[in-house]
């Protein structure tokens, strides 16, 4: 199919210069819709494996979930349920960006034994992501951080999208 607003964004990218394309990358993202970026979301229980003390958990498009236990391995070590989703708000960013984007933290789960959790994250570093229409994450604010909290739901509800990462160089 076709989309229109697609073929204006390759005419644009086309027209520029290397210069040009530097500037005007962020103006292109403006345009490009959400639906476009990698939507991710909390492995399913049933995805994750466990050798030992890591957990880890592969995705359709090549990533993996990791998930180290600290200390000493309880004898009941499985994945009993799903705990929680946590993305922090990126207070250094511009203020005028979307209040649902941040950077997505981790993936956290309760093990058999009472007390015990395992976090888990994605490709094992944050990423910024966007929440913009994911109806399960929470808004929560204390002294030190602002988060959205995914909880109560399963795992694989906690969706979000990953948005370019900035450049490290």
């Amino acid at each position: 199919m076709v989309n229109p607003i697609h073929d204006q964004i390759a005419i644009f990218i086309n027209k520029g210069s290397d210069y040009d394309m530097k500037y005007n990358l962020a103006f292109v993202l403006l345009l490009t819709p959400f639906s476009l970026f990698a939507t991710q979301h909390c492995p399913a229980i049933d995805t994750i494996t466990q050798v030992g003390a890591a957990y880890t958990a592969k995705t359709a498009e090549g990533g993996e979930w990791i998930g180290l236990l600290q200390g000493t391995l309880p004898a009941q070590s499985a994945i009993k349920d799903f705990s929680e989703a946590l993305l922090i708000l990126d207070s250094d960013r511009d203020k005028g960006s979307l209040i649902d984007q941040g950077n997505f933290q981790k993936c956290t789960y309760n093990l058999e034994t009472e007390g015990k959790q395992i976090d888990m994250y994605y490709d094992n570093k944050t990423w910024l992501v966007s929440i913009s229409g994911k109806p399960h994450w929470k808004y929560q604010q204390s002294p030190l951080l602002e988060i959205y909290l995914c909880s109560d739901v399963a795992a694989e509800e906690c969706k979000f999208d990953i948005l370019p990462q900035e450049s490290t160089s």
